[in-house]
């Protein structure tokens, strides 16, 4: 059966289920889900742990487990990785073989990625959902954004006002663990409410957030707040490799803003505001020519980052930045 996400962990502590599935897009959300299931097989006596992964193609071992049961006095849990649902005829059957008489000792527990529809109507599925306790979690939409970091601050103990909340939820985009892994620095330094100010203390130092801040402020047009970011970046220890995909990144939905139905295109690659705003005034106002020479931009400073041109890297990457920030119909 299906489990919402809300209710998940007091499911698997009521009654450890035979088999159980975890699936979802978000690792954050695999892991977390996974931790409850295996503090609850814990307190319910299932202390032993095996992992089987799908690139080692697990399919005759995980019958043979199943077959085997009978020998193992200890109660543990088979953990099976998925990295993808397009399964092959060995693996559906041999899970068949082990959702038709779970064993009594053991209990199986799938962690994958999200199921797309085609897959969910797929008959090892169905009788998965039939037989299985199935969690599938979503990450938060745009509009949820806000309300899930809130959430999160709580749980670490803190409380944002609005300003910082909002400055919390641009500077992690909806990436949920970057999002988790700053709640956790913030906590370590802050206690109770903080604000903007607080949080660009703690993680002005972070040099992937300052990358993040640079892409924005060449997206807003900011020429001078490019320039300073540029600086802090050249005397940290950001990773021009991460400098570049943020660029190129942004050069590329730009050029698809330019042509695709911003709308969809913003759905489509979970784009969230206010930085959607941003990409959507930026492809207004940057012409597609810039655009492309950016991205041959791009290409030259890759060369410089593999050491494949010796030209210095700094000044090519500060000139992209800046390129953007300074363009105009």
């Amino acid at each position: 059966m299906r489990v919402k996400g809300e209710r998940w962990s007091a499911h698997v502590q009521q009654a450890l289920p035979a088999v159980a599935a975890i699936f979802s897009d978000e690792i954050l959300l695999r892991q977390e889900a996974l931790a409850h299931y295996l503090e609850a097989a814990r307190v319910q006596g299932y202390t032993a742990r095996q992992r089987l992964y799908q690139q080692d193609e697990p399919w005759e071992a995980l019958r043979d487990e199943r077959d085997a049961l009978s020998l193992f006095t200890e109660n543990r849990c088979l953990i099976l990785q998925l990295d993808h649902l397009k399964l092959p005829k060995a693996a559906t059957t041999a899970l068949a073989h082990w959702l038709a008489a779970p064993a009594e000792t053991t209990r199986l527990c799938l962690v994958g990625p999200r199921p797309d529809p085609g897959q969910q109507k797929q008959e090892w599925f169905r009788t998965l959902e039939k037989s299985a306790a199935v969690l599938i979690l979503y990450p938060p939409n745009a509009q949820e954004w806000p309300q899930w970091v809130a959430a999160r601050l709580r749980q670490a103990g803190l409380a944002a006002d609005d300003a910082g909340l909002q400055l919390l939820c641009e500077l992690t985009a909806g990436n949920l663990a970057a999002c988790q892994q700053a709640i956790l620095r913030l906590g370590e330094s802050a206690q109770g409410r903080i604000d903007a100010v607080t949080i660009r203390e703690q993680l002005a130092d972070d040099s992937r957030f300052t990358v993040f801040e640079l892409a924005d402020a060449a997206l807003r047009g900011e020429m001078e707040r490019v320039d300073h970011i540029l600086g802090r970046l050249r005397g940290g220890d950001a990773e021009p490799v991460l400098l570049l995909w943020a660029l190129h990144r942004d050069l590329r939905l730009l050029l698809r803003l330019q042509s695709e139905d911003a709308t969809t295109l913003c759905r489509e690659e979970r784009l969230f505001p206010p930085r959607s705003l941003w990409l959507r005034q930026a492809a207004a106002r940057i012409p597609a020519k810039t655009l492309w020479d950016g991205l041959a931009s791009c290409r030259a400073i890759d060369a410089r980052i593999k050491g494949q041109d010796p030209s210095p890297l700094w000044p090519a990457i500060g000139s992209l930045a800046l390129r953007i920030a300074a363009a105009r119909p």
